[in-house]
């Protein structure tokens, strides 16, 4: 069984999606820290101008080293400014139709939601459903905490639920300590992310693959989002230790 542990992030791009999409086992590790000018509360869309950030404020005064689980917007009403914003940007395009009712009736249930895990998970669990995305939803609060090394908590994590490997973005080789996965018999397993296909992206900028998956669907359908995400136009690579 492979499982992926990422902390959750608003309006993820495509490859967020399609760790979801690769895994049997997806847990949202929320329990971290929040960091500033990250992806947790923000992302960018593609418009007629060129790429916008979508950002949402943070309370950050007298709560240093707050974790993403405890983090709480500092104006609710930005979240409906956005859902606003999505529907001006891609409402006429029909991949956008596709989703938009779902997408739009997540957002009115956010409406007064101050914690930002609630939000992300909400619109992550959203858009999993639209692209047909199975996977189980778990948090890493459900898993009990053994210890203190990052690692080691996520080798603790695989274990619990008898993963035998672990799937990662590409950024997780230069902080995982692998031989904690090794000693475990849990294969770590790579993600790329350079094999995606250009699609005909609304805007005046030149192509960004690093944009919201909304983008994606928008211009594109539901159906080749899905295709996407599906393993078909990337490669995963089976990472040893070294000896």
């Amino acid at each position: 069984m492979r499982i992926s542990i990422i902390q959750s992030n608003y309006l993820p791009w495509k490859g967020y999606f399609d760790l979801i999409a690769s895994s049997d086992l997806f847990v949202v590790y929320d329990s971290a820290q929040f960091t500033k000018n990250d992806w947790r509360n923000r992302n960018r869309i593609m418009t007629k101008e060129g790429p916008v950030w979508l950002s949402l404020p943070i309370a950050t005064a007298g709560r240093s080293g707050q974790s993403i689980r405890d983090a709480r917007l500092a104006d609710t009403r930005r979240l409906q400014r956005h859902a606003l914003t999505l529907d001006q940007t891609y409402g006429k395009l029909a991949g956008f139709q596709e989703i938009r009712a779902p997408l739009m009736t997540a957002f009115e249930q956010l409406r007064s939601c101050e914690l930002l895990h609630d939000i992300n998970v909400t619109l992550l669990r959203c858009l999993a459903r639209c692209l047909g995305l199975s996977v189980e939803f778990i948090q890493d609060t459900d898993v009990p905490r053994e210890s203190a090394n990052p690692t080691q908590r996520i080798v603790d994590i695989c274990t619990f639920f008898g993963a035998t490997s672990y799937l990662t973005g590409p950024a997780g080789l230069s902080y995982l300590e692998l031989e904690r996965f090794m000693r475990r018999g849990i294969a770590v397993d790579v993600i790329e992310y350079d094999h995606y296909s250009e699609y005909p992206q609304r805007g005046f900028a030149p192509f960004m693959h690093g944009v919201s998956v909304v983008d994606l669907i928008a211009n594109t359908s539901i159906s080749v989002a899905r295709r996407e995400l599906r393993g078909r136009t990337h490669r995963v690579i089976r990472h040893k230790a070294p000896v």
